[in-house]
């Protein structure tokens, strides 16, 4: 009795109703469907057995795999009545790329990455066979190119190019060619580079077989003298946190922002506390054209409340005593040297005024 073909894949219930989701996590088929006449009739009879659902989610994480695993699942995606919404979760490479172009909408992470190349596969025999096999590459490849281009507003020619230099897409550029429809920028993929393993959100997967490594951003792993695997030092700017890492980025400038705006409360709060007669244009210039903070301010208060005589910065010296902050003189005695002293003891009376020790 034939051995039961482990399943890559896996349906799942959704919350909401009349959907359901796929999930394509890993290599597709890990064991090959070529003759296999049970795994694919699986696949088919869960996929039906979820009933008349009017949207299907589908999330991709994979390498590839077998092609006609590939081509039967796609082919099963593009009949289904539902609604078909596919989320590359990290890598739609290979075959698992195809899949993807079942979806009504396709979308990706700004980080994720999508693979696209020429079948290939290993082979023995005789001359005869080997022109055999060429014979089928060739016509798997054009069932390939037309699952592209029937997704894809991509010219034929530009698609057999990017096919035969085995070429690693980002969310852009797959958006660019038509292969997707969105872009997803409020998701990231975690990505690293180890060894000839590429991992993205969990899944590791064994890339030494293509013949371009894919560009990973900062995934970029060197060795050192000892051949021992190090991260190397980038120096990171805000363009490179914004594109590379876009929800820390928008999470630092929005507490950045939040914090400018509590700043920005207690500055006109301290300058509030600095009010005099005769210093309102001081004031305003402070709040709202030059920023000066309420120990600035108070330098200038100071000056003009001593060049305005006697009775005036007497009154302002004798708000602060009744708070045994200073002990206070004849306004006409103040001298220049005093002047720190007199600053200093208004920013503390305002600040104990609004509670802040």
């Amino acid at each position: 009795m034939p051995q039961k073909a482990k399943k890559f894949w896996e349906f799942r219930a959704s919350k909401m109703k009349n959907s359901a989701e796929l999930l394509l996590y890993g290599p597709i088929s890990e064991e090959s469907w070529w003759g296999d006449e049970v795994t694919p009739k699986q696949f088919a009879d869960e996929l039906k057995s979820l009933g008349d659902i009017s949207e299907l989610t589908v999330r991709i994480n994979s390498g590839g795999g077998d092609v006609f695993a590939g081509q039967a699942i796609h082919s099963l995606l593009r009949s289904h009545q539902a609604k078909v919404t596919v989320y590359v979760d990290g890598l739609a490479a290979s075959i698992a790329s195809v899949i993807a172009m079942a979806g009504d909408t396709v979308v990706m992470p700004r980080n994720a990455m999508m693979m696209i190349h020429n079948p290939w596969t290993f082979g023995w025999g005789n001359a005869n066979d080997f022109r055999r096999i060429a014979d089928d590459l060739d016509k798997i490849r054009e069932s390939i190119i037309a699952a592209y281009q029937d997704k894809s507003r991509i010219d034929r020619d530009k698609l057999i190019e990017l096919l035969d230099a085995e070429t690693w897409l980002t969310a852009e550029e797959a958006l660019e060619y038509g292969l997707i429809d969105e872009v997803d920028e409020r998701k990231s993929v975690a990505a690293s580079m180890k060894g000839g393993m590429l991992v993205m959100n969990g899944v590791a997967f064994d890339i030494t077989s293509f013949k371009n490594a894919p560009k990973i951003l900062g995934a970029t792993v060197v060795s050192n003298a000892a051949g021992k695997e190090v991260n190397p030092q980038v120096e990171l700017t805000v363009e490179m946190l914004a594109k590379q890492y876009p929800d820390i980025y928008n999470a630092v400038k929005q507490e950045g922002y939040n914090d400018g705006v509590k700043a920005e409360r207690e500055r006109f709060k301290a300058l509030q506390e600095l009010e005099a007669p005769g210093c309102e244009e001081i004031l305003n210039q402070a709040r709202y054209e030059t920023g000066e903070t309420a120990e600035q301010v108070a330098i200038k208060i100071v000056n003009v409340l001593k060049s305005s005589g006697v009775n005036r910065l007497t009154a302002a010296i004798q708000d602060a005593a009744p708070v045994n902050q200073l002990d206070y003189q004849s306004a006409a005695q103040v001298k220049d040297d005093e002047k720190d002293r007199v600053i200093s003891t208004m920013v503390r009376v305002a600040n104990q005024k609004r509670g802040v020790k």
